[in-house]
């Protein structure tokens, strides 16, 4: 589905990407993980064509990304940024219905077809209490949600998100990890996290590529990639890897020197 070969980026005077080779089939649930500056979030607006390579090529269902405009695009992936802001108080609703934007002709108006997709969004994401509520009056996790449900309403095939669980409780971290893994598996919608909880990366994700210094170093599964040995290479913490009781990925614990 997204295919990416030799991709290379830098910004002025700082190479961030280098050598950047990857496949992303459909249906995949990616974490892409590393230390900070390891190029996680520049490679996901990359492949949403926020960015553009510098050197090598970028492939989606089969097209050159280059040659997608904004609306084909927009109808094949989603993005949720880590920090997204609304100047207005719109309500819920019509927020996630800026979802069938992409689907919709220059003025022309929602149908009832659109109103029921967008009803089937906040459904799917437990968000339909929300709708006659404003933006600005909600919380962090519930705008989260909302978020996804506009993203849902744009009906992609790929859900790209930096940092879901970022400055959620850890109840809204949960909710919103097993909502992602239920539109992966029952929806067959994928999606590629940037993720810095190595921990839950492991626990939902079935495919992780660790980036360090602009490169991929591993790819493969949590228990392939999320290893002591790893970490410490490429975080510089000390850690342990061990088993978690709740379904036996790796759970990366730490804490004071004895």
């Amino acid at each position: 589905m997204l295919k990416l070969e030799q991709v290379e980026f830098s910004y002025p005077g700082h190479p961030v990407l280098q050598e950047i080779t990857l496949e992303i089939p459909p249906k995949s649930f990616l974490a892409l993980i590393g230390p900070n500056g390891s190029g996680k979030t520049t490679l996901l607006r990359l492949m949403s064509k926020v960015l553009r390579p510098q050197q090598g090529s970028i492939w989606l269902g089969g097209k050159p990304l280059s040659q997608l405009d904004a609306r084909a695009l927009a109808k094949q992936l989603a993005v949720i940024s880590s920090e997204q802001h609304f100047d207005f108080p719109f309500l819920v609703r019509d927020i996630v219905a800026m979802g069938r934007f992409p689907h919709l002709s220059r003025l022309q108006r929602m149908s009832a077809h659109d109103w029921d997709i967008v009803r089937q969004a906040l459904h799917l994401t437990s968000a339909e209490a929300l709708e006659n509520r404003p933006i600005s009056q909600i919380s962090s996790g519930e705008k989260q949600r909302v978020l996804i449900a506009r993203a849902i309403a744009q009906q992609p095939s790929i859900l790209m998100l930096d940092e879901p669980n970022a400055h959620l409780d850890i109840n809204h971290q949960i909710a919103i990890f097993k909502l992602l893994r239920a539109l992966n598996r029952e929806h067959g919608l994928t999606i590629v996290l940037v993720l810095h909880d190595l921990t839950a990366a492991a626990a939902f994700c079935e495919t992780i590529c660790l980036l360090h210094c602009g490169k991929i170093v591993c790819m493969g599964r949590p228990e392939e990639v999320i290893t002591a040995d790893l970490i410490r290479q490429t975080y510089g913490a000390q850690v342990e890897v061990v088993p978690s009781p709740l379904g036996g990925f790796p759970q990366v614990v730490f804490g004071p020197e004895r």
